[in-house]
């Protein structure tokens, strides 16, 4: 099974536009390879919490196969649900980035797949793929900004 296929970067799933937040589409099956080398696979089931807000972990998680829902505190309602993330998508980019507890669960809504990359884990691999990791951070700013102009939108509507 090649990278492409199983982190679902080379097509779009058939019954949804192309994703905005594809993370590192343009890198090459050795380019995956060479990044996934340092993160953990870690199969999942429907139902499974992967991620707890308030938790505090860095790393980040690269879905390969399987759906995850998104749910965010929401005072007396207990938890909210944001969105909905896909193959080909990357979580926990803000802890990975500043260290402070997650602000969101995240909860498996089908059986699947992601690889963590822990921020230990990414420093090793940028010592040794400076390249490769400089990418990886400039597409995570990227999926930052992203998501911040959504949020916005929907405060503006």
């Amino acid at each position: 099974m090649t990278f492409d296929r199983f982190f679902n970067i080379a097509e779009p799933e058939p019954e949804r536009p192309a994703a905005p937040l594809l993370f590192l589409s343009e890198w090459s099956e050795a380019e995956w390879a060479r990044l996934l080398a340092y993160a953990e696979q870690r199969p999942f089931r429907a139902g499974d919490l992967l991620i707890r807000a308030g938790e505090v972990d860095r790393s980040l998680l690269i879905i390969g196969a399987g759906t995850l829902d998104v749910f965010v505190p929401d005072g007396d309602l207990g938890v909210r649900l944001v969105g909905e993330v896909q193959p080909g998508e990357v979580i926990g980019e803000v802890a990975f980035f500043d260290g402070s507890p997650r602000s969101a669960s995240v909860r498996a809504a089908t059986d699947g797949e992601v690889r963590v990359l822990s921020r230990e884990a990414f420093d090793v691999f940028a010592a040794y793929e400076p390249v490769l990791a400089r990418t990886l951070l400039l597409e995570l700013g990227r999926v930052l900004a992203v998501r911040l102009r959504a949020v916005e939108e929907a405060r503006q509507a």
